[in-house]
């Protein structure tokens, strides 16, 4: 094992923030990120590099100073903390940090994709090559473009699309998109948005997908056929990680603390499903994916050197994203089988509780009203706990 060494897999949000953590921390050791690619923002390839107002190298970002970048990735970790890089090197830090985040949901996943997944017309929107490439396929103005799937990521990328003069068609399988994630209301509001600026088809399965060197064409259940120049698939993402013993496929267990099941070693962000309130939650949004990363260092400062006790990792990260003209801005994250209320009359506004808890507040339109009872959860919480949120419980 060498000495206070931390590794670091994955440069995205919730790695690069760790690491910045530690070494802003005066960590005594090494602090290595093992990244393929360089890192960058995310969060900007469909509004920066789709758009066309920013370029690649615009949204990449430097490792943090103080820090070193290693070129590879990494396949597994065993279960003495050995770290097994795909280019065979073998290295046994102090502690690892699994922040590797998220993947799209693979094509097999889609309605009778008919092998169209070898297609470039039947694209994920989740790199930089994936928004160029969509650029690349579409005439210098205009188009068409279906975008399969009415989540965050397919309604604010509808919107971009739409803005730029681009026809757009939203398919999803639920009548009412986001439902679950935004409460009725906030998602019955941002359904009147699309209806208003993109043509929807909501509600209706996709039977196959057909991509040629031309265009592709989508036949959703009910028989109608749909083509255009691009079928964006925007149906969520799954963890990115390398293989941990007894933590089984998918999104990788971490308690309160953001440790695994093995001796320092942690996960945060997409990668990593969090046990708070009694369930597990995995968030895949960048805000809070930087939060659980300096949340993680933190545990790794206690854990190894023996500092101060960071307490559980709450949900307390807020995100906005503008959508046909409208802001939305959610704080907190809502749990598995939660309940919905509206807590003011006349405004867009949502709460989401797990049992006697708020854990998430979500808007259109009203970010200071959403701001305000985010404090006002916050201070019951610290209340009710006696310490603030992300202070030692």
């Amino acid at each position: 094992m060498e000495s206070n060494h931390v590794l670091v897999v994955g440069g995205g949000a919730a790695g690069w923030s760790a690491a910045d953590a530690l070494v802003r921390s005066d960590w005594p050791g090494p602090v290595t990120i093992a990244d393929p690619q360089s890192p960058m923002n995310r969060t900007l390839v469909n509004t920066g590099v789709l758009t066309g107002l920013l370029t690649p190298g615009q949204i990449a970002r430097q490792a943090p100073a103080g820090t070193e970048l290693v070129r590879d990735e990494v396949d597994a970790i065993e279960h003495d903390g050995a770290v097994r890089f795909r280019s065979g090197n073998l290295v046994r830090p102090a502690a690892v940090l699994v922040a590797s985040g998220s993947a799209p949901r693979p094509y097999a996943d889609q309605a009778g994709a008919d092998g169209a997944s070898t297609s470039e017309r039947l694209t994920h929107l989740h790199s930089i090559e994936d928004a160029q490439r969509v650029r690349t396929l579409l005439p210098a103005s205009g188009g068409s473009v279906v975008i399969l799937g009415a989540g965050l990521i397919g309604s604010e990328t509808a919107s971009l699309l739409a803005e730029a003069g681009v026809d757009v068609t939203l398919v999803s399988r639920s009548p009412v998109p986001l439902r679950r994630e935004l409460g009725p209301v906030m998602a019955s509001a941002l359904l009147h948005r699309h209806d208003a600026h993109v043509r929807t088809r909501l509600g209706h399965p996709v039977r196959n997908i057909t991509a040629g060197s031309g265009s592709a064409v989508i036949e959703l259940e009910d028989g109608e056929r749909l083509e255009a120049h691009v079928a964006l698939v925007a149906h969520g993402t799954v963890a990115r990680r390398p293989a941990l013993p007894g933590s089984r496929e998918g999104s990788i267990a971490v308690d309160g603390r953001l440790r695994t099941g093995l001796r320092h070693v942690y996960a945060a962000g997409g990668v990593a499903a969090v046990r708070t309130g009694g369930v597990s939650v995995r968030v895949d949004h960048w805000e809070d994916a930087a939060a659980q990363g300096a949340h993680a260092a933190r545990s790794m400062i206690h854990d190894v050197l023996g500092g101060p006790d960071p307490g559980e990792y709450r949900f307390t990260a807020s995100y906005s994203s503008r959508i046909h003209g409208s802001t939305l801005t959610a704080w907190g994250a809502t749990f598995p089988g939660s309940r919905w209320t509206q807590p003011i009359d006349g405004t867009a506004v949502a709460v989401s509780t797990h049992g006697r808890r708020a854990t998430a507040v979500v808007g259109l339109d009203a970010a200071g009203t959403v701001r305000t009872i985010a404090a006002e959860i916050m201070a019951a919480r610290q209340n009710d706990d006696g310490v603030a949120d992300g202070a030692p419980g």
